[in-house]
């Protein structure tokens, strides 16, 4: 059984729950403003939940099936969602497609696929990010980004895109951090000694290690970014097969997933 932990989804909409104790729905903490549209794949969800998610393919966006919600509106290509910019796009989504596995007390296999309206076309602002071709090893340099909350317990959401460094940490001490409660389809990242996190708002959008989707923002203590309490990511290397699964369902034959050249992860 799972303990009754503090823990929160990564969500802006108030939620509690139990399970591994939802206490946050992400966002990221002690992180900085991302250079603009450095993260070309990122996603802003709006419906009943604000979630973040990321472009695979030209009309497939990733995200937390605890995202799930009616009337979802993705927005692409967004740095400031203060003003229009310049080649953004916005898109309904017309299918949903939650890993029919997710448990929502446990928050195991927290994936869901966005199926959007029509493609979106690819520019140097927006572009989609590469699946993993394997799982990242402890220790690995992460970047998560989102535009949740940049204060903890107490809200407060930025217009600018955040970006945050972090580190794999291994199954071991992930397990440590919250026993009884993390499974083979999650992967925690931090830095012990805190201070770095995603948080509320953060829900579903990326980790990314070497230029490919290790995580979705799925999980963590209500209060984010404590010494030696990583935040927990869906491990996307697990889910690389449903996905493209769900993908070649979708669409002809001979679509494949989009493919962009990418430069080196933002680091500072």
């Amino acid at each position: 059984c799972f303990p009754m932990l503090a823990v929160t989804l990564c969500l802006t909409f108030p939620l509690v729950m139990t399970g591994p104790e939802l206490g946050h729905f992400g966002r990221i903490i002690g992180g900085y403003p991302c250079l603009p549209h450095s993260q070309p794949w990122q996603a802003y969800l709006t419906g009943t939940y604000t979630c973040g998610g990321t472009l695979i393919a030209d009309s497939w966006v990733v995200t937390a099936a605890h995202c799930y919600g009616g009337n979802i509106i993705v927005r692409l290509g967004k740095h400031n969602l203060a003003v229009r910019e310049e080649g953004e796009q916005t898109r309904r989504v017309v299918r949903y497609f939650r890993h029919p596995r997710f448990d929502p007390r446990t928050l195991n296999n927290d994936v869901m696929m966005l199926k959007l309206e029509r493609p979106v076309p690819f520019t140097q602002n927006l572009h989609p990010l590469e699946l993993p071709r394997g799982c990242s090893a402890p220790g690995t340099e992460c970047l998560v980004s989102g535009w949740g909350t940049l204060t903890t317990p107490q809200a407060t959401f930025p217009n600018i895109l955040q970006c945050g460094n972090v580190r794999i940490i291994s199954s071991e001490t992930c397990s440590a951090s919250y026993p009884n409660s993390i499974t083979n389809g999650m992967v925690c990242a931090g830095v012990p000694e805190g201070g770095v996190d995603s948080c509320q708002g953060d829900s579903g959008g990326p980790l990314v290690c070497n230029q490919q989707l290790e995580g979705i923002v799925s999980w963590g203590l209500e209060k984010c970014a404590q010494p030696n309490r990583p935040g927990v990511y869906s491990r996307v290397c697990k889910y690389v097969n449903w996905i493209q699964q769900i993908i070649s369902a979708q669409v002809a034959p001979t679509h494949q997933l989009n493919q962009w050249v990418k430069g080196p992860t933002e680091k500072r």
